[in-house]
């Protein structure tokens, strides 16, 4: 982040291996094309990878539509999104308020989460040889 402008502050993303991210063993020559087109290493503020990101993932989801090949989630738009930005704006909504009731809390006991052992009066374990 450079908080050196006091107004806002702005987002900067380096990628050492940004070219290698959204390469593919079977792309088609169309987008093998616009994988030359991408630098090597990213510098760059979000709003411009958001951008770039948009028109991969776009790019990529068409290409493996026409080879009929499936889309790994890695490849995703929200995927890459989340990798290199953070929580997107879906995820960023404001909670819910919290609704108290007078009655206290119900907790569930688990066997996972219980030491029978100590909770257990009179319990002894008998280790067979």
């Amino acid at each position: 982040m450079d908080n050196s402008n006091t107004t806002r502050e702005v987002k900067v993303v380096i990628e050492l291996n940004f070219r290698a991210e959204f390469e593919m063993a079977r792309a088609s020559e169309e987008y093998n094309k616009l994988i030359t087109r991408l630098p090597e290493v990213f510098v760059g503020k979000a709003e411009r990878l958001r951008v770039i990101i948009n028109i991969m993932c776009s790019a990529a989801k068409k290409c493996m539509k026409e080879k009929k090949m499936h889309l790994g989630p890695w490849r995703k738009q929200s995927y890459m999104q989340k990798k290199w930005l953070g929580m997107t704006d879906r995820d960023m909504t404001v909670p819910l308020p919290t609704v108290y009731t007078s009655r206290p809390r119900k907790y569930k006991a688990s066997m996972l989460t219980c030491d029978l052992v100590e909770n257990i009066a009179g319990l002894h374990c008998v280790v067979l040889c």
